[in-house]
């Protein structure tokens, strides 16, 4: 851990440095990541989101990768459908959740749960027809071996859905909190005001880096357009903003998120 500290919104954060303090961070957050009161823009951001993916998820095929599953908020609900899942996280309580809540709704059976670091997945070349990544892409410290990874997992015409932070927005959050451009800051009742590691991608970053590994981009939207709106109407945001900015491709960039599904073209 980093001695630096920075002031935001009245309370002192410490620096978690590289992959090992998101591991740290996520590791704390485990048991109350679904409920803190600190991260209710995060769930407002996730239900978002999951608006768009759950359109694509019927486009999966098993076995499917959950690259980064979390609590398992894919996880279950795509193994609730029939489908095998592989659930992977670089956090070992983030897994003891979604195996309780996997034994909660009688999935278990059709859940494989990994621990390991999604820039070097521990499969076999083509070993998955599916590929999921909410919202854990931003976390990698090498997306270039990221991506390669992702396209050495997958078979040839699998499908992959990738969330991501947007850079333009998270960057503009970042210069006027006066917080350093490649850290995030997380709170819970039981984590510490910290900074991790995490950055944004635009659309074209995505489809520039997948492109150069067989994956092309078949649509992209976003979620949460709130720099279109003054910050103090945040809070009557409505879902159907979302659709109405999706009508106009330009907008996309304003995205807080943008969900983008792609399809692996070669072997």
């Amino acid at each position: 851990m980093s001695k630096e500290i920075f002031w935001f919104r009245g309370a002192r954060f410490k620096i978690l440095e590289g992959k090992r303090g998101v591991r740290e961070a996520y590791n704390c957050m485990a048991d109350d990541y679904d409920y803190s009161k600190y991260l209710y823009l995060t769930r407002k951001m996730e239900k978002s989101e999951e608006r768009i993916t759950s359109m694509w998820i019927r486009k999966l095929s098993s076995p499917v990768l959950d690259v980064g599953c979390g609590t398992g908020r894919y996880t279950i609900n795509i193994a609730r459908s029939g489908q095998k899942v592989v659930a992977l996280d670089i956090s070992l309580n983030m897994l003891r959740i979604t195996q309780k809540k996997a034994r909660k709704y009688g999935v278990l059976n059709t859940i494989d749960l990994i621990l390991a670091d999604g820039e070097h997945l521990p499969f076999k070349d083509g070993s998955f027809n599916s590929l999921i990544c909410t919202l854990t892409f931003n976390h990698f410290e090498n997306c270039e071996e990221a991506a390669r990874e992702f396209s050495r997992v997958l078979k040839k015409d699998g499908v992959c859905i990738i969330s991501t932070l947007n850079k333009f927005t998270l960057e503009d959050f970042k210069k006027r909190n006066n917080l350093p451009l490649d850290k995030v800051p997380f709170r819970t009742e039981k984590l510490p005001p910290v900074l991790i590691y995490e950055i944004g991608h635009s659309v074209n970053d995505i489809k520039s880096l997948f492109s150069k590994y067989g994956l092309k981009v078949v649509d992209a939207k976003g979620c949460c357009y709130w720099h279109l709106i003054p910050p103090c109407l945040i809070r009557y945001y409505k879902v159907i903003f979302d659709r109405i900015f999706n009508f106009f491709k330009p907008l996309l960039k304003y995205a807080e998120i943008h969900v983008i599904l792609m399809k692996k073209l070669i072997n």
